[in-house]
Formats: C-alpha cells, sequence, structure tokens
C-alpha cells in the first residue's frame, strides 16, 4: 500500500518532473560546450550554463572582453553565445578571405533580429533578398568619387571642431575632449549624409543632434548577454531606441528639407 501510494502522490510526481526538467535543461545549455575542442580550436571555456562564456558582458563592455579574448587566445578563437558556438576572427587576411573573396558563401551575417522596428531595418541586420535590394541601393555611396567629394566636408567639420577647441582652451578650464570629437562626428555624417550642415556643439538641442545622442547613448554591456534568441521570451529589445521617437513628421520634415531649397550640401548618399 506505501508503495502505491508513494507512486500516485501528486507531489513526488511534481518533485520528480521537476528534477528531470532541471537536467534538460542542463544538458541542452551545455550539449555543444565541447565543439571548439574537438576541432582543435582554441577557445573559451564556458562557466556558466545558459550564458556560455560570454557571462561577463553582464558587467563588462563587449569590445574589452573581445580585447582580452584576442591577446589571450591570437586572432581565432571559439567561444560560446548560451549553447551556440561562434567563431571569432581577428586575422585581417582571413577576414578579407571571408567577406571578400568568399563572399558569396557567406552573403549573410548571423540572423539578430532585436525587435525593435528601426534596428531590424538596418543593413547589418537584413537578410537574403531584402539585405541584397538594400545593399545595392547604399553601395553607389562608397564608389571613390563619392568618398573624394567628403574629404571637402570633413576638412570644413574639421574646421569647426578646431575653432571649438580653440574657443574652451582660452578659458583654462578642463574640458570633455569626448564630447567634442562626438558632436564631430555628428556634423560630418549629418553634412555627408543627409546635406545638413550642423555645429552639434554649439547647437544640442537641435533635433538631427538629439535624435543622434539618443541613438548613440544607449550601454550595450549588460544587454549583449541578453542573448537575441530570448529577446521573444523576455519581450523586449536590445536597446532602448523607440520608433515613437522618430515619427513619421519628422522624418518626413527632415527628408523633404534639402529638396525645398534651404539647405545648399550635396546628399553623398542620393537616395
Amino acid at each position: 500500500m506505501i508503495g502505491e501510494e508513494l507512486l500516485i502522490d501528486p507531489s513526488l510526481i511534481t518533485l520528480s518532473l521537476g528534477i528531470v526538467s532541471v537536467l534538460f535543461l542542463y544538458w541542452y545549455s551545455t550539449r555543444n560546450f565541447d565543439y571548439w575542442k574537438k576541432r582543435g580550436i582554441p577557445y573559451v571555456k564556458p562557466a556558466v550554463p545558459f550564458f556560455g562564456s560570454a557571462y561577463k558582458a553582464l558587467w563588462k563592455p563587449f569590445h574589452e572582453i573581445e580585447l582580452e579574448r584576442y591577446r589571450k587566445l591570437g586572432p581565432l578563437y571559439g567561444h560560446f553565445e548560451g549553447s551556440r558556438p561562434l567563431l571569432s576572427v581577428a586575422d585581417l587576411k582571413l577576414v578579407r578571405e571571408v567577406v571578400v573573396k568568399e563572399f558569396a558563401s557567406f552573403a549573410d551575417r548571423r540572423d539578430f533580429q532585436s525587435g525593435n522596428v528601426i534596428l531590424d531595418s538596418m543593413l547589418f541586420s537584413l537578410r537574403g533578398e531584402h539585405w541584397k535590394r538594400v545593399r545595392s541601393i547604399v553601395s553607389p555611396t562608397f564608389t571613390t568619387g563619392k568618398i573624394r567629394r567628403m574629404v571637402s566636408i570633413i576638412k570644413e567639420c574639421s574646421q569647426t571642431l578646431m575653432d571649438n577647441f580653440k574657443k574652451v582652451t582660452k578659458s583654462g578650464k578642463p574640458f570633455d575632449a569626448k564630447e567634442f570629437y562626438g558632436a564631430f562626428s555628428i556634423d560630418v555624417i549629418a553634412s555627408s549624409a543627409f546635406s545638413t550642415k550642423l555645429d552639434s556643439h554649439n547647437d544640442p538641442k537641435n533635433r538631427f543632434v538629439e535624435s543622434a545622442k539618443i541613438a548613440f547613448s544607449t550601454d550595450f554591456s549588460f544587454r549583449t548577454a541578453i542573448y537575441q534568441e530570448y529577446m521573444g521570451s523576455l519581450g523586449t529589445d536590445l536597446v532602448i531606441l523607440n520608433h515613437e521617437q522618430f515619427n513619421d513628421e519628422d522624418v518626413t520634415n527632415f527628408l523633404t528639407t534639402p529638396a525645398e531649397g534651404r539647405l545648399t550640401l550635396t546628399d553623398l548618399t542620393c537616395i
């Protein structure tokens, strides 16, 4: 009788199912952890189930982690994002082989959908025929002639940067050089890609400047640890960048401004 009672005890069944589920999840999350070892490639040993070897991204910027691995393991090494094996390539000759000579075999990048309307429409997030169509539109921007024409734009923005440096150094007070170079970057992008002449440092309230700061100010260090395959279940975006911040009216007004003749610069994208 005791044996029969134990077999039908709901709490025992629940406990057994719980243990089996935990063991299955552990196996599932660690099943590929010997992937790089079998192939004789140096790799970062995964220390935490579900996170693989990327758990440090919870508190450390991704680029610092990659630099440490490069110095320790060399220009070619494996690591894990969850249970997914990844290969990092830092050898320039091999990178060229992959992205240029063997382009037909590596046309698509990793499938990385964040759930964010803006980010998922960027060239780096697109795949297949959609990617090819957008790339054919963007490619003319990077012809030799277009790049040469950017030189004068960059020189003009550089002069604005130097003028701003001269003004602040006269005060003799410390200043944040990163802010100045950040403004310079925004000025170059606005002038060469959108025919919009800016002085981002002295006009921080400009709509374009504010939008650019929103896009570039997000800290990726924690969210890079929340992998793409978990995004749907968590119901969150990789970065805090909402399309509501760039509504249709703002975009329309911005893109039609050059056509109305209020700007005299040349749009090098010509899209």
